[in-house]
């Protein structure tokens, strides 16, 4: 199902389209800035990089999906004998890319040690699953929307930052108006996951993380499965 050879094609392809540019240039530059000083807080730190992660996979995601004009999609469809395998190695471009960005995001500090104190396992197994979960978040987003085939691309992007800023904000609106927790069920939860980015010395991780990451993990799978679904219906 995963052909390594059409996964070495897109990402060669990804990096002679010049897009990648852009989103890895501005997020490497985001966090060297906001590392330029020493002494910051961990988990504090790590939510910010995992929220840019959201932002950054999404602007990569959709860039991977519209590499191909409809003609050249359908021919690499035919090649790999169907249109899973296309999607999966979309999918494998983006989430090496996650890895890449990811690894630099958590590393890099730890590298200079800008943290005000030594890092606990757990807090870095926190702040790594973050940085993943973001980055799927980020994928998620940005494919389900180029799936679509929303007629406009400019309404697309739109659609997809106007997703991003809800989900952002999902609960200062829940805060304001209960009833609206059920409508946004749709959106990605990332309030589940930077809630638990606290910096409480020691770091413990309680009850309510494991809950959280089992909604998380249903929603991830969940809408990978609608996306796939939707992929397949009209492509």
């Amino acid at each position: 199902m995963i052909r390594s050879s059409f996964i070495q094609y897109q990402m060669k392809s990804y990096l002679r389209s010049l897009t990648f540019i852009p989103p890895v240039t501005l997020f490497g530059a985001w966090v060297i800035i906001f590392y330029t000083y020493s002494g910051v807080p961990i988990m504090s730190s790590y939510v910010i990089t995992s929220v840019s992660m959201y932002l950054v996979m999404t602007w990569v995601a959709m860039n991977v999906f519209s590499l191909e004009d409809e003609t050249e999609k359908n021919l690499l469809i035919v090649q790999l004998n169907g249109k899973r395998a296309y999607l999966i190695g979309k999918w494998a471009v983006c989430f090496l890319v996650t890895a890449v960005l990811g690894a630099f995001a958590l590393v890099y500090p730890l590298v200079f040690s800008i943290f005000k104190e030594p890092i606990q396992p757990v807090q870095l197994m926190a702040a790594i699953y973050g940085h993943i979960i973001c980055g799927f978040f980020g994928v998620l987003v940005g494919s389900f929307f180029s799936t679509l085939k929303i007629e406009s691309k400019r309404f697309a992007w739109l659609s997809a930052m106007f997703v991003i800023v809800i989900s952002l904000a999902a609960e200062g609106i829940v805060e304001k108006a209960s009833f609206f927790k059920w409508l946004l069920l749709p959106f990605p939860p990332i309030y589940q996951v930077i809630l638990h980015f606290t910096d409480g010395t020691p770091y413990v991780v309680g009850n309510g993380f494991w809950l959280d990451t089992l909604w998380v993990m249903v929603y991830v799978v969940a809408g990978f499965f609608l996306t796939k679904k939707l992929f397949l219906k009209r492509e």
